[in-house]
């Protein structure tokens, strides 16, 4: 079952946590009368999407996918049990820590990944 992918790449066999949530933005002022005056401007999505130790290729892989400003994501909206396609979005800038290197074999920690949608 696909429930994560970047672009058309499928990451849902290296995830282990998708956590979606909402942010509200707006402005508040208050006026000479004392009253508190809120703009609302708009509400974002924000996906969190924890990965699991994963080797080189797969790492190189997803770093690829994460590189531009801009990243096309779908994730499964656990409200309406559907794919929410074509999400754009930016990522947290992410560096990836190594956790083993034993004779060729080379394992990356496990690492959270923030989207917020654009």
């Amino acid at each position: 079952m696909t429930y994560f992918k970047i672009g058309n790449n499928d990451y849902s066999k290296y995830v282990n946590s998708l956590k979606p949530s909402t942010t509200n933005n707006y402005t508040a002022q208050q006026n000479a009368a004392g009253d508190t005056v809120v703009d609302y401007i708009n509400k974002k999505r924000i996906i969190e999407v924890g990965i699991i130790p994963l080797d080189a290729d797969a790492m190189a892989n997803l770093m690829a996918d994460i590189e531009a400003f801009n990243v096309s994501i779908s994730y499964l909206n656990p409200k309406t049990k559907t794919l929410e396609n074509d999400v754009n979005c930016i990522v947290a800038s992410h560096e990836p820590d190594y956790y083993t290197i034993q004779d060729n074999n080379v394992i990356f920690k496990a690492f959270t990944l923030t989207f917020t949608e654009l």
